[in-house]
């Protein structure tokens, strides 16, 4: 089994794939890393990539799933590194 970890997902205009996207990151860490967290950074979506996030995290889960959210649109390079600053985990990715 490995350690805790933080995942840090940008995601903008996402709503599509981010429900698809987070039930394969959740399945995988569940198994191999329990206790571990997904940041998911909504970056100025304009669609229902808030809300879609929302509902996933809703779910009880072994990971944690956290939702920060940047508007104006500020960048994929500004998401990741909110999502990393935001991190709780010793290990970030």
């Amino acid at each position: 089994m490995l350690p805790a970890i933080s995942v840090a997902i940008p995601a903008f205009n996402e709503a599509v794939r981010i429900g698809d996207t987070l039930a394969t990151t959740i399945a995988y860490l569940e198994k191999e890393s329990p206790g571990s967290e997904v940041i998911v950074i909504n970056d100025g979506s304009t669609d229902a990539t808030g809300e879609v996030t929302r509902k996933v995290a809703a779910v009880p889960s072994a990971v944690a799933i956290r939702l920060l959210e940047n508007f104006p649109n500020r960048g994929k390079g500004a998401a990741v590194r909110s999502g990393l600053l935001s991190a709780t985990k010793p290990i970030a990715v």
